[in-house]
């Protein structure tokens, strides 16, 4: 039992910081990005394969995994923010649909559909911290933590008035000389290089990866946690994040048999989304909307 709480704990927190850094670009921004989940993934593979290969660790595959993360979301962001609305949407969820395909089939780097074993536990002055332990607990609550704080300052910063301007208003914004753009694209990437943290921890959590970390049902999950919070709401991102796990584990409390627990939580999910788009479209937690 303590296992699976350690677990849960773990999992958690790795949603929560996935979930933030993609509230700081769709929900401050508002760039409606389909494709953040190959930000995440960048970052899982670049750790898994730095470490595995290179016997890199896993504190600079942090390091690492955010830089990757990040550049590629610059070269991403020069082929699709000139788009905007469904059409960014669009060309983001190819994109993430491709990302699918050349993990499955560049097998000399990703070692395809088998993924990618042996990525080793992090160590910390020459000790292993175990993934079942609660040293490692800790030391993802403090990771993420620190990440959370950076995101909340983020937000908070002139930087973080200016996306939410864009949001609102981008050519309004353009009028009073900002290069928005250039705003949209750090965005972008700032919040890719927080997702590829996030990916890192992820791959040095399960030791094992492979090309279903890109898959349609993590984007879509991603998405509900977001809206459910509140977009552009930090709290209620992290509250959103918790209470869809929250929801998509009560099938299992309750007794489901197993054969029917993912068809039971995907029908959750979609019930909490269309409950939250009739009566509450701008997020269940509005109330800690932070103030301007």
């Amino acid at each position: 039992m303590i296992e699976y709480i350690f677990s849960l704990i773990i999992i958690t927190s790795i949603w929560t910081l996935l979930a933030q850094s993609y509230n700081l670009s769709f929900g401050l921004t508002g760039l409606f990005n389909l494709g953040h989940i190959i930000f995440y993934g960048i970052g899982a593979y670049t750790a898994a394969i730095l470490n595995t290969r290179y016997g890199i660790g896993f504190f600079p595959n942090l390091i690492f995994a955010a830089l990757v993360s990040g550049a590629f979301a610059a070269f991403f962001g020069l082929l699709t923010l000139r788009l905007s609305g469904h059409y960014l949407a669009i060309a983001t969820l190819g994109a993430a649909m491709i990302a699918t395909v050349v993990a499955t089939n560049w097998v000399s780097l990703t070692n395809g559909p088998l993924g990618i074993r042996g990525i080793e536990e992090p160590e910390f002055f020459g000790k292993i911290i175990q993934a079942d332990s609660l040293e490692f607990v800790v030391l993802m609550l403090i990771i993420v933590v620190f990440c959370n704080f950076l995101l909340y300052k983020i937000f908070n910063s002139p930087f973080g008035r200016i996306q939410r301007a864009i949001k609102d208003d981008e050519i309004a914004v353009r009028a009073v000389g900002k290069n928005t753009f250039a705003a949209k694209s750090w965005s972008l990437i700032l919040s890719a290089a927080f997702a590829g943290i996030a990916g890192c921890l992820y791959t040095h959590y399960r030791l094992f990866l492979d090309p279903s970390i890109f898959a349609l049902p993590e984007i879509i999950i991603l998405i509900l946690m977001v809206v459910v919070g509140g977009r552009g709401n930090f709290k209620g991102a992290i509250l959103g994040t918790i209470l869809v796990i929250i929801i998509g584990e009560l099938p299992r409390f309750i007794g489901f048999p197993d054969n029917i627990i993912g068809a039971t939580r995907n029908l959750l999910f979609a019930a909490l989304l269309i409950g939250t788009m009739f009566t509450r479209p701008q997020g269940l937690f509005t109330f800690f909307t932070e103030k301007e």
